[in-house]
């Protein structure tokens, strides 16, 4: 069963005092670029991080955050930036002199840039005491994300399930218009021969034989339709296959337009055309469709 490359995971885990929140979040990539946000003293982490990853998806771009509350005995961990508290105090310094205010600054006048003063810091963690806690929130989330994506890909696969249906329909009705097509053709030839040989006089008759014939198998789509059919029946069983297959069916999808193109351009017929007309539409929402697969 396909799945897509958008989704959203979540995964948790408690040990060593602390607890570990991994969030995923992918959406379309042609390949898997991994984007990972992680505590610069877990950065030693993050090629494993990334084989793990890469071992589960194959597709999309993948966005992780990691998150962690450490030991309730640390305290909060509260810093004072004294840079940013020096630079603020020089603006409201200059503020103040340039409004020509007497009153002295108070502490309730940085309480506005409290945020930008104060931050609290992250317990600090050893990165190998970490990835026992970490993977397995790692693979927590992973599962979660690809269910999501299991469950977005049998969206997709309904969609285009109903979009192959309807190509179908219309190649069936070319199908069946196929074999005459080139009958119609040399009759119409012929008749406009039969008009030329009034206007001209008599003509080669075995050599217009020829270029009637040579003219009227041009507009044979028979093998066109066959190989249309054919890729269809392989769109379908590469549906039905395991593992990512985004990239096969995209391809596939330009072998299919190529048919169907060639079939518009040598039919010739206006019943064919509008039947292309209907299958070149259905491809261009298989194409959106398909650019959301693993």
């Amino acid at each position: 069963m396909i799945s897509s490359m958008t989704g959203y995971g979540r995964g948790e885990a408690e040990g060593g005092g602390q607890k570990w929140v991994v969030e995923m979040r992918s959406i379309n990539h042609r390949f898997l670029e991994i984007s990972l946000n992680l505590h610069r003293s877990l950065w030693a982490l993050e090629d494993r991080c990334r084989k793990l990853i890469k071992s589960r998806l194959h597709r999309g771009r993948v966005e992780v955050q990691l998150t962690w509350e450490g030991r309730p005995e640390a305290g909060p961990g509260w810093r004072l930036d004294p840079v940013q508290v020096a630079e603020i105090r020089t603006a409201l310094e200059v503020f103040r002199a340039s409004a020509e205010v007497a009153e002295p600054l108070r502490l309730d006048h940085f309480l506005p840039f409290l945020e930008l003063v104060v931050s609290r810091e992250k317990p600090q963690v050893e990165a190998e005491e970490a990835w026992p806690w970490l993977s397995q929130a790692l693979e927590a989330a992973l599962a979660n994300l690809e269910a999501m994506r299991r469950r977005e890909g049998e969206s997709l696969a309904a969609e285009l399930e109903a979009n192959l249906t309807l190509i179908r329909s219309r190649l069936e009705q070319i199908a069946a218009q196929a074999e005459a097509l080139p009958r119609r053709w040399r009759e119409r030839l012929q008749e406009r021969l039969r008009e030329l040989e009034e206007e001209l006089g008599p003509l080669d008759e075995g050599r217009l034989a020829q270029e009637v014939a040579y003219l009227a198998d041009r507009r044979d789509v028979s093998e066109e339709v066959a190989r249309l059919e054919s890729h269809l029946s392989q769109f379908s069983h590469i549906l039905a296959a395991a593992g990512p297959v985004g990239r096969k069916l995209e391809f596939l999808l330009q072998e299919i337009l190529r048919e169907a193109n060639t079939i518009g351009a040598k039919a010739g017929d206006l019943d064919v055309s509008q039947a292309v007309l209907d299958i070149k539409g259905a491809l261009e929402r298989l194409r959106e469709q398909v650019q959301n697969i693993e």
